[in-house]
């Protein structure tokens, strides 16, 4: 008993610094790409540009999850999963380690190579939902066992965001920095690994016949797009991730441009956005389905994300902006989770574990697009990269009117 009571605690605190570790740099970046007085860019170099190459930085991080999903998962069902979540905590350690050291010393492409390897190594929380899926004791204590993990990922994200914040704003103490939380990070990530290594006992069988294919995201995202009834589900979904990370991610840039946010003003901003997501999901949505369909809800919250995403970058005061982008942050909550059921109940039971290998691609594969686009987009305005948003997520419900309103 005291073995499993470990093991559960070590899977639940590798999926809370997993979010941590992902969250602490959310407010760092930003303001740290942008700052002319960082010698990262020459001084010639102009805000645009910069917001380009940070688009393609933050996309080095989920290409890594893209691309590390799978093959985390098959080294999992091959050499079980106390090995797998060695490998990814220990490989998540050496990237903060190398994003710290690449912050500190201004080495813009180790900078990039660290996000990607820990995206890659990111992947182990797939790692987590799978531990936890064999020590439920059934479907109850299952749900009841992955409500925990959502509760433990939204506590690291606003305790992450907020602390990321403050401790790298030298404006509240001179010995911070920019790479101060992501030292903290690994430190927080290395006893982490001491807990996996000692406290967690293996939860499955091995499976040694299993086979690595380094491209299996692609093949999933290529399935998805082709299955049926569901691709159409799909594409809503895609083009609903690519409006939200394009939204989620640049609206720190919007933040620094317009308004001058230090780090610890986006960490503060962050933490109001991780409570209006729990209200959104959790109360909000819990309510509403009660009351009305679920396309119904599907169909109001990407028209209203349109709108409000649309207006984003027109107030001059800061507390309207994100005011607007809270009701965003609120309305995507609400949508996200009956994408995901939409997709679920649209096949069978016998194909759910496949379903969730095609909808975490499709995500990754959304999340990879979406900064790029987004930074490139800045090239034309400050707002035109939330223009792309708002017309990723109308075409998301011009999909969803025509083809699956009336179905």
């Amino acid at each position: 008993m005291k073995k499993k009571t470990l093991t559960f605690f070590s899977v639940y605190f590798t999926f809370f610094v997993d979010t941590l570790s992902w969250a602490i740099v959310f407010p760092i970046f930003a303001p740290y790409f942008l700052d002319p007085k960082n010698v990262l860019f020459s001084p010639e170099v102009s805000d645009a540009t910069r917001s380009a190459i940070f688009g393609l930085f933050l996309a080095a991080f989920s290409l890594g999850q893209f691309l590390g999903a799978p093959v985390m998962g098959e080294y999992a069902d091959r050499h079980g999963r106390k090995s797998a979540l060695r490998l990814g905590v220990f490989f998540t350690f050496c990237g903060l380690l190398l994003s710290a050291w690449s912050m500190r010393t201004n080495q813009l492409v180790f900078l990039c190579l660290s996000r990607f390897v820990t995206g890659i190594f990111a992947s182990s929380t797939s790692v987590c939902l799978s531990s936890i899926s064999d020590l439920s004791e059934s479907e109850k204590s299952k749900l009841k066992n992955f409500g925990y993990l959502s509760m433990a990922a939204g506590l690291a994200f606003v305790i992450g965001a907020y602390f990321g914040g403050q401790l790298s704003d030298r404006m509240i103490y001179s010995a911070f920095s920019a790479s101060f939380p992501l030292w903290i990070a690994a430190g927080i990530t290395f006893l982490n690994l001491l807990f996996v290594w000692w406290g967690f006992e293996e939860t499955s069988h091995v499976h040694p016949e299993a086979r690595f294919d380094l491209f299996k995201s692609f093949t999933y995202a290529k399935e998805a797009l082709r299955t049926g009834k569901i691709k159409k589900v799909y594409l809503i979904y895609f083009l609903f991730l690519i409006s939200w990370t394009i939204l989620f991610q640049f609206s720190t840039v919007l933040a620094v441009q317009k308004f001058q946010f230090t780090t610890s003003n986006i960490g503060n901003m962050a933490v109001l956005l991780g409570v209006c997501w729990a209200v959104g999901s959790g109360y909000l949505n819990r309510h509403l389905v009660h009351h009305f369909k679920s396309m119904h809800i599907l169909e109001a919250s990407l028209l209203g994300f349109t709108l409000f995403c649309s207006l984003i970058t027109f107030p001059h005061h800061a507390s309207w902006v994100v005011s607007i982008l809270s009701a965003c942050v609120v309305l995507g909550a609400v949508a996200w989770p009956i994408c995901n059921g939409l997709i679920s109940n649209a096949v069978p039971a016998n194909m759910q574990g496949k379903i969730l290998g095609m909808s975490q691609a499709v995500q990754s594969l959304a999340m990879t697009l979406a900064p790029s686009i987004g930074g490139l987009a800045f090239h034309v305005s400050l707002g035109f990269p939330f223009f792309i948003a708002s017309a990723s997520c109308f075409f998301a419900v011009v999909i969803y009117y025509y083809t699956l309103k009336n179905e």
